[in-house]
C-alpha cells in the first residue's frame, strides 16, 4: 500500500469514526429535546434583539465555508508560487496531473560517477 492510499484510508476511517460517534449523539438529543422543551418557557422579551440560535448556527456554517474556501485558494496560490521547488521535488506537473507518479526506485537520485581515480 503506497503512502497516499494509506493516507486516504486513514481519512476514510476518521470520517467513519466521526459518523459512528455522531449518530448516537443525534439520536439521544432527539429523544431528550421533546421532554426538555415542555419545561422551557417561550422566548423572553429581553432576548428579542438577540439573534436566534438557528441564525447563529447558519451564519457560522456559512463563515466556515468561506474560511475553508479562502484557505484552499491560499494553498493553491502557495503551490503555484512554489512550483520551481515542487518541480524538483515532485517532478513535472504533467506527471502528477495524469496520476502516473513514479515508484520508489525511480525517485532515487542517480549515482554519481567518480570524477577522479582513487590511488
Amino acid at each position: 500500500m503506497d503512502t497516499m492510499t494509506t493516507l486516504k484510508k486513514w481519512q476514510d476511517d476518521y470520517v467513519a469514526m466521526i459518523k459512528r460517534v455522531e449518530e448516537p449523539m443525534v439520536r439521544y438529543a432527539g429523544k431528550v429535546a421533546e421532554p426538555v422543551a415542555r419545561y422551557l418557557p417561550e422566548r423572553p422579551q429581553f432576548m428579542a434583539q438577540m439573534p436566534a440560535v438557528r441564525e447563529v448556527v447558519s451564519e457560522q456554517l456559512t463563515f466556515r465555508r468561506r474560511l475553508v474556501d479562502e484557505q484552499a485558494a491560499f494553498v493553491r496560490k502557495m503551490m503555484k508560487a512554489m512550483e520551481p521547488v515542487l518541480a524538483k521535488v515532485d517532478g513535472p506537473v504533467t506527471q502528477l496531473a495524469t496520476g502516473n507518479t513514479p515508484q520508489h526506485e525511480e525517485l532515487r537520485m542517480p549515482q554519481r560517477k567518480a570524477t577522479r581515480k582513487v590511488a
